[in-house]
């Protein structure tokens, strides 16, 4: 997940995506931390990381395309990933850290695959769901980094649109490789993850294309909005009428449908205009979006690490009472994890962004950071 907060981007704060990163970060809570498989078939977790990815494709190509020519190359770069190491790094570090130390999550032996950003390639060779699966949506963020950068950066201008065109279409068809019979697992790398990325990306153009101002008023209507919104709740539904057991729908169709609603609902937050979604504005609901990075990073390895001091669960009725204390509890330290990790860790980490690579800038383009 990326972390990008209103300390990290050189853009305007939008605080209606934060909200909407913070009900896509309580989406994946109640598919991880349910254990129902019930709620699981609804798949409330794939439509958060979804609704993620847009977030992020969006963030990180507006900034791109704001500092494209305004400094060499290789001084855009330093400054790039420095900044996205220091939202990044420390409190996936202290997670790593800590999750050795307790011994969870097999992390003293695969502690170097995730620093590498490795694991969902780990996931896509191995087939099987590691105690630090969650980090595969980090991995393909670090892959998307490091290969939409150059691009949006040295590309000549006319090739930036076709590219996030092809990308939107290449996942697809990427993930018609697994109704074909290729393996499921395929799916966490980042040609599978790509369309929602592009989607994105793709609004980050039509604020600023005037060729693509006619897609950017059809995504402002509010029958578009609303109509994403259902879109969304359809999709939930899918398990329900049987349509996810055709496996077209499920892996490409659904996650296609579930991107162009997200890139709907994110334009409509930056837009910031539809009182109907004022409520993403909420400052408690912002303020989880703004905890959302550590939030996601730890909730996966709190249970587990609970699990090494908690009693068994009871028989009988006493055992359902029990279920129910432990998650509030799980949910208790995973809020107070990212906390503190937001207010001792990350948020000063951020400080110190523009210390070591001070923003490039040309006469006329300064944009502020």
């Amino acid at each position: 997940m990326s972390g990008d907060g209103p300390a990290a981007r050189s853009l305007p704060w939008y605080p209606r995506l934060d909200g909407l990163r913070g009900i896509a970060v309580l989406l994946v809570f109640v598919e991880h931390f349910t254990y129902n498989e019930f709620i699981r078939n609804f798949s409330p977790g794939m439509i958060g990381v979804k609704t993620f990815f847009v977030l992020s494709g969006f963030l990180i190509t507006s900034i791109l395309l704001s500092e494209r020519g305004t400094a060499p190359a290789a001084s855009l770069a330093r400054r790039f990933y420095w900044r996205r190491a220091l939202r990044l790094l420390p409190a996936f570090w202290l997670a790593v850290a800590l999750a050795a130390a307790i011994g969870i999550a097999n992390m003293r032996s695969d502690a170097w695959l995730h620093l590498l950003y490795l694991s969902n390639v780990q996931i896509a060779i191995g087939e099987f769901w590691s105690g630090a699966g969650h980090f595969w949506t980090l991995s393909v963020e670090e892959h998307f980094y490091l290969f939409w950068f150059p691009i949006v950066i040295l590309a000549p201008r006319r090739w930036l649109l076709p590219a996030v065109l092809a990308a939107l279409v290449s996942a697809p068809l990427f993930r018609a490789a697994i109704p074909l019979g290729a393996s499921p697992f395929i799916d966490v790398l980042l040609p599978g993850q790509l369309d929602s990325l592009a989607a994105g990306a793709l609004l980050a153009f039509t604020v600023r294309e005037p060729a693509l101002a006619w897609l950017d008023r059809l995504l402002l209507r509010p029958a578009v909005v609303w109509g994403s919104l259902l879109l969304m709740l359809s999709v939930t539904w899918a398990p329900v009428v049987g349509l996810l057991h055709n496996e077209f729908i499920r892996w490409v169709l659904v996650p296609m449908l579930i991107s162009a609603a997200g890139a709907c609902l994110v334009r409509s937050c930056v837009a910031g205009k539809d009182p109907a979604l004022a409520w993403l504005a909420n400052p408690r609901l912002v303020h989880i979006g703004r905890i959302s990075y550590g939030l996601y990073v730890f909730h996966y390895l709190v249970p587990q690490a609970l699990y090494l001091v908690l009693p068994p669960v009871p028989e009988g009725a006493l055992g359902m009472v029990f279920k129910i204390a432990r998650l509030l509890l799980w949910i208790a330290v995973t809020f107070a994890l990212a906390e503190l990790s937001w207010r001792l860790i990350e948020r000063p980490a951020l400080r110190l962004k523009n210390r070591a690579t001070p923003r490039p800038a040309s006469p006329g383009t300064g944009v502020a950071g």
